[in-house]
């Protein structure tokens, strides 16, 4: 049994920073990871998000260029492997930076494997057992499927995944009409795709003001995204080729 003044599972965004506060004022910490270091933000989330939505800007911008006086030569097009090739080095460059700061920090150590609890202060990895009297549990979230007839049937994808595809889809179907939806709604209308959005509710973003679910329907529909509200009771099938 290795003793340690404090326990971090996870190195997303809250991990790695408390783990190098404690480090910092003399505590003998230890930090966990299954996976990938940085969690859901550097890995699925923030990160290469905003990295692909910057690609889609482009696009978008290019797009419009005669309405500032720019020519461009032919129609505009996209690269997706390039698109996802970017977003890749962009998450991998700060997944790297995480683990280098953590690695580099005195009196931090670093365990790679998934944590289990064998006691109220007691933490088991790789067969090891860990014991602190304080245990932090930073280990994120990951998207799940909701209970809707013939969707497990489905090709579906998360915001995960759809990353990742090989090839931009024809058409999207997105179910959900809040921030993670809406912006890949967007993203991928601005890559080619033709995109549908389907939202429970009365209008998009329920949490914001009704006139900032006006204005974004708005211009989601100016950009040529369907939008379908009130789609509470839904089914998906699936159609062979």
């Amino acid at each position: 049994m290795t003793s340690y003044d404090a326990i971090v599972i996870g190195t997303g965004q809250a991990g790695p920073p408390l783990a190098r506060r404690l480090a910092a004022v003399g505590r003998k910490v230890a930090i966990i990871e299954r996976g990938r270091f940085g969690g859901t933000c550097v890995n699925t989330g923030c990160t290469p998000t905003k990295a692909m939505v910057a690609s889609a800007y482009a696009a978008h911008m290019a797009r419009r260029a005669a309405e500032f006086g720019v020519t461009i030569g032919g129609p505009v097009g996209i690269d997706w492997q390039r698109i996802r090739a970017r977003k890749d080095a962009i998450a991998g460059a700060s997944r790297t930076s995480v683990e280098r700061s953590l690695r580099g920090t005195e009196g931090i150590t670093v365990i790679q494997g998934e944590a289990h609890f064998v006691g109220p202060r007691d933490i088991e990895v790789n067969g090891a057992q860990l014991q602190a009297p304080q245990l932090f549990i930073n280990v994120g979230g990951r998207p799940t499927l909701p209970d809707i007839p013939g969707l497990a049937q489905a090709h579906w994808l998360t915001s995960d995944t759809v990353m990742d595809i090989e090839t931009v889809p024809a058409h999207l179907l997105v179910l959900g009409g809040s921030y993670v939806g809406l912006e890949f709604a967007q993203m991928f209308r601005r890559f080619g795709a033709e995109v549908t959005l389907f939202e429970a509710g009365s209008r998009l973003i329920g949490r914001e003001d009704q006139e900032i679910s006006d204005a974004v329907k708005s211009i989601l529909e100016a950009e040529g995204i369907q939008v379908r509200l009130g789609a509470a009771k839904c089914e998906v099938e699936t159609v062979d080729g």
